[in-house]
Order: structure tokens, then C-alpha cells, then sequence
């Protein structure tokens, strides 16, 4: 049930598609039968519209529902899905085929690792104060369960979701969890960590209107300790 809920999170734009293209076929047949029902003069002629007409509405009623219930599963059920049970991009490793000789330090030496370079992280869109992060703040160190703040409340307010990724290259951005309410300056859910590997992340809040757009994310970089 939760790889079913993850793979229609992943397709929900194509389904979405394809019932508005449906949709649109179900409503030009029922304006046909609509003109057809008014321009009758015979009572079977009428009988035959009408059933056509009721058809493509109802067609187009079930249309509607399959949409609605794509984007409540998608957007309330999937993200309650344990974070350990979806599926994490693993880094492959390959090996060479020739040992190399490895020189040991001297005494007095100390040998130190090289840090990679961070991958820089685009926090353009918390600059928005109607879709901004307030907590955690940016490179913060989370452990257990985190109270997520900000502000949730532009324009033709929809929906906002908060979401996590790694910074290998190929992750894929996962939701934690989504809200249907404007938020001004407040609590915006909670993150359960525990549930995440310890590692550097980027998270971010994002938030959509009516028409299904939205500004960009406020997306900012956190580290996950292990649990106590």
C-alpha cells in the first residue's frame, strides 16, 4: 500500500492529465446532448438526448471524484508514509581494480581528511514573507522530533507541503507532511527525524494556490543527528 501511495505521488500530473482530457471529451458530449435535448421535437428523439446528456454528466461527476481522491492521497495519505519505508537513492560505489599503496604517516604527522565543498543551496524564496521557513533556522542541527514554523499564507492560498532531499546528485525530493490552512507566522507541522538517515539535507517549505502555482520554495540546508 505505501510503494502504491509514493508511485501515485509520482504520477499524480499525468493523472491529472489524463482526467482533464477525459473530462473535456465527457463535457463536449454533454453540451452536444444538452442542444440536442432542447432542439427536439419528437419525445423519443428528447428521451435519447436526455439519456446521452446524463451519461456524459455522470461520466464527468466520477471524472471529478477520481481527480479529488488522486489529490487527497496524494497530498494527505503519502506523506504519512514512514520515511523508512520509501525508497532512498544508495550511492554506488565502484572499486578498481588495482589496489593503490597507501604511504603511512610518519611519526609527528597527522593526517587530516579534505571536506568536500557544501553544494550551495538556492534560499532565494525564504526572502518571500508569505511562504517563509522561521525554524528550523538554515545549517541547523535537528534531532528526534522538530517543530517546523513559518508562514503559510499567500495569495489564492491552496495547500503547502514541507519536503526533504538529499544533496547527492539524482535525489528526489520527499514530502513529510501537508497542510490545507494558512499559517501566519505559527506552526506548520512537526518532523519525526528519527525516521530520516543521519546526514546533511535540504529541506524546504512549499506553497500553492488555487490555480496550482505558487511561489519558489523557501529551501534551506540541515544536518539530522542520530537519536539519543
Amino acid at each position: 500500500m505505501e510503494e502504491a501511495l509514493l508511485f501515485l505521488r509520482e504520477i499524480q500530473g499525468w493523472v491529472y492529465a489524463l482526467l482533464g482530457l477525459a473530462g473535456l471529451v465527457y463535457l463536449r458530449q454533454a453540451w452536444r446532448a444538452f442542444r440536442d435535448y432542447r432542439h427536439a421535437f419528437f419525445g423519443l428523439e428528447r428521451e435519447r438526448a436526455g439519456a446521452r446528456l446524463s451519461r456524459a454528466g455522470a461520466m464527468l461527476a466520477l471524472l471529478v471524484a477520481g481527480a479529488g481522491a488522486t489529490f487527497v492521497l496524494a497530498e494527505f495519505f503519502s506523506p504519512a508514509v514512514p520515511a523508512s519505508d520509501r525508497p532512498t537513492p544508495v550511492s554506488t560505489v565502484f572499486l578498481l581494480a588495482t589496489p593503490a599503496t597507501v604511504t603511512p604517516p610518519t611519526e609527528g604527522e597527522f593526517v587530516t581528511a579534505t571536506p568536500l565543498p557544501a553544494p550551495e543551496i538556492d534560499s532565494t524564496g525564504c526572502q518571500n514573507l508569505l511562504a517563509t521557513l522561521t525554524a528550523p533556522a538554515p545549517d541547523a542541527e535537528l534531532r528526534g522530533e522538530v517543530t517546523i514554523r513559518g508562514t503559510a499564507a499567500i495569495d489564492n492560498f491552496a495547500f503547502y507541503s514541507l519536503e526533504y532531499t538529499g544533496l547527492l546528485p539524482g535525489s528526489t525530493w520527499r514530502a513529510i507532511m501537508a497542510g490545507t490552512k494558512r499559517v501566519v507566522d505559527g506552526e506548520l507541522g512537526t518532523w519525526d527525524t528519527r525516521l530520516v538517515v543521519p546526514d546533511v539535507y535540504a529541506f524546504r517549505l512549499v506553497v500553492t494556490d488555487t490555480s496550482g502555482n505558487g511561489p519558489m520554495p523557501c529551501v534551506i540546508r540541515v544536518r539530522i543527528l542520530p537519536g539519543e
